[in-house]
């Protein structure tokens, strides 16, 4: 499964990557790489996003609260997705260079 983020309002524009779960394995493809086509993608502005990397909120809670939007085939969140749950939804590259 491949969900896209779209993060809007960053200090350098808009932001795109995508995070695959393949199995229990998850990993990040960062802006500039060659995209698969997704089957969700997530979406916010750049202060939620920070929240959710930071840990101060979770994409659950930022979905539930209206501050964060879903589409596409949002049934894949579901069954033998477990991964998804705990996943890093920032790429480690681009949390090394944000400040909270």
């Amino acid at each position: 499964m491949v969900v896209e983020i779209l993060v809007a309002g960053a200090p350098q524009g808009e932001v795109r990557y995508q995070v695959v779960v393949d199995g229990e394995r998850v990993r990040v493809l960062p802006p500039g790489s060659a995209f698969k086509t997704a089957q969700v993608v997530m979406n916010s502005d750049y202060e939620t996003f920070s929240g959710i990397a930071s840990g101060r909120l979770s994409p659950i809670d930022a979905l539930s609260k209206g501050m964060a939007r879903i589409s596409g085939d949002t049934r894949a969140l579901y069954p033998g997705h477990g991964a998804l749950l705990g996943a890093d939804l920032l790429p480690p590259e681009v949390r090394a260079r944000t400040t909270f």
